[in-house]
């Protein structure tokens, strides 16, 4: 019997992204999308409230009343409770948490075929993370895998002196994202994985034929104006993410905020075409460790 599943999202973005994510759920076979506005007066919001499919949610000073007394100040925390709410309120079989830049991507089988197979002793169905890369000679998009899993030796063949600020082999987070079985008792919804009861051990099955697509890298220039805005930002730990400052070219230990902009802004322009341009030597050390597929995703402009 073919699964049910449906995914929810903490969601604080454009109406393009937003569309983009919706509609490629739906059409990839997911029940419904729960969405929760961060911002409760996102513009979006009347729209998405009125699609067939979609349960959206204001996440405004009343809604933060009755959930938790207040608004938690951190955003995975946010996750963490509206993903509890998701979940309570789950109608499929599974549910997943995925970012609104995420998409799930399944080339081999139906995705609810695929959780249908998952073990009735599995509460959770593991997809593994994905980046786009760029390409004019491909009819579909190219995707890049994490490298935590490969030895050294391997690592720095694929990635040379780069391998020291791109230790995951992915620009953002290589944990991968999960499906939950509803219905236990207890349970929610974490970051990367579900969050079990204290005495129970979360069992969890490796699926090899879904991965959930992490777009945040799909446009050159918008990335690299982001991570100039973490490097600029006083709280933000570059460390959390798959690579570290300083970048390799700058050869320096000079503090970011006496490094003009344009010059950070050209290092990580040309540390994303080193890393995310598939050039064919770049797509000749991926291919034979597995580290390199090919998915029918929209990429934005």
């Amino acid at each position: 019997m073919v699964n049910s599943w449906s995914v929810f999202s903490q969601v604080r973005e454009t109406r393009p992204v937003l569309e983009r994510f919706v509609n490629h759920h739906l059409e990839l076979g997911a029940s419904y999308v729960h969405l929760f506005f961060d911002d409760p007066d996102d513009p979006s919001f009347a729209h998405f409230a009125l699609q067939p499919g979609v349960i959206a949610e204001r996440c405004g000073p009343q809604y933060w009343d009755g959930l938790n007394r207040r608004r938690p100040p951190y955003v995975e925390r946010r996750q963490i409770l509206n993903g509890r709410r998701a979940y309570e309120q789950c109608l499929t079989d599974w549910q997943a948490h995925v970012d609104a830049d995420e998409l799930i991507v399944s080339n081999a089988v139906p995705l609810g075929d695929a959780l249908s197979r998952v073990p009735n002793g599995y509460q959770t169905a593991h997809m593994r993370t994905i980046e786009p890369m760029q390409s004019d000679v491909h009819p579909t998009v190219p995707f890049r895998l994490p490298i935590v899993h490969l030895k050294f030796r391997t690592r720095q063949h694929i990635y040379g002196p780069d391998l020291a600020h791109f230790k995951s082999g992915v620009f953002g987070h290589y944990q991968g994202k999960s499906f939950l079985r509803s219905g236990l008792p207890g349970w929610g919804h974490g970051i990367h994985f579900p969050r079990p009861t204290e005495d129970v051990t979360n069992v969890i099955l490796r699926m090899t034929d879904v991965r959930v697509a992490h777009m945040h890298c799909e446009n050159r220039e918008l990335w690299a104006d982001r991570t100039l805005g973490k490097i600029r930002h006083p709280q933000y730990n570059m460390r959390t993410g798959g690579f570290t400052y300083p970048l390799p070219s700058l050869q320096t230990d000079t503090p970011a905020e006496q490094i003009p902009d344009t010059i950070l802004r050209d290092e990580l322009l040309s540390f994303f075409d080193r890393m995310n341009v598939l050039s064919p030597d770049l797509q000749r050390r991926l291919e034979p460790y597995n580290l390199l597929e090919f998915h029918n995703v929209k990429v934005m402009a």
